[in-house]
């Protein structure tokens, strides 16, 4: 770690991690930060900070994604300051606590479970299906998330399912293969394999997605079926 993580700068890591997918635009900027501590948090490898442009107005909008290693350090510093002069810790509190209600309904368990000798650590720890083979909203929205940032705000562009993969590195990936199949099913995504062999990388390979049938598919397509 290259400088000491600050309050302020803890509980801004927090309140990526109880929004959408640990994403964050600069609409919601709360607690707000200065510039040179956000590209701080980035140098220390926290953060990531990505600039897409929209392609119709031309605007370029700020998204801001907790890393791998954000997810372990707040893992790590549970118990860190976040003693600050501003309110933000209340809506950070108010999300996060939404997010445990949301953790103990798909688990069918209460807070006195939680908080019981042993609590919910006896519990099953394989990720919990959506009811009626639904797709996971939250998992929808990250990869949505991701797949947007990647491909510049555009819909329908080829994104390699490395690149995704990564951005999206805190979802399993058992629980990621079958949001894509699904949202492949639905129409709102176009799953293909890379037909150029020159163009399959080692990561290509490694984040390859096998379908049922046993064929490899490399890239997505967001946005509705190729035409």
């Amino acid at each position: 770690m290259n400088h000491e993580i600050k309050p302020i700068e803890r509980l801004f890591l927090w309140r990526l991690a109880v929004s959408d997918g640990g994403w964050l635009s600069d609409k919601k900027l709360k607690p707000e930060l200065s510039s040179a501590a956000r590209n701080r948090l980035a140098s220390t490898g926290l953060i990531e900070i990505t600039k897409p442009r929209n392609p119709a107005t031309g605007r370029v909008s700020m998204f801001m994604t907790l890393t791998d290693k954000g997810w372990a350090f707040l893992g790590a510093s549970l118990d860190g300051d976040l003693k600050t002069n501003t309110n933000a810790g209340t809506e950070v509190l108010r999300l996060l606590l939404l997010k445990l209600k949301t953790f103990l309904d798909r688990r069918d368990l209460s807070l006195g479970d939680l908080f019981a000798p042993g609590g919910a650590e006896s519990e099953s720890s394989a990720p919990a299906e959506s009811s009626d083979g639904e797709l996971d909203g939250d998992i929808a929205s990250r990869v949505t998330l991701a797949y947007m940032t990647l491909s510049g705000g555009q819909t329908n562009v080829r994104v390699r399912l490395a690149d995704l993969r990564r951005a999206v590195a805190s979802i399993p990936r058992p629980e990621l293969d079958r949001a894509l199949f699904d949202l492949e099913a639905r129409g709102e995504a176009s799953l293909h394999r890379l037909d150029n062999p020159h163009e399959i990388g080692p990561e290509d390979r490694e984040a390859v997605l096998r379908t049922p049938l046993g064929e490899d598919r490399h890239i997505i397509y967001l946005g509705g079926r190729r035409s």
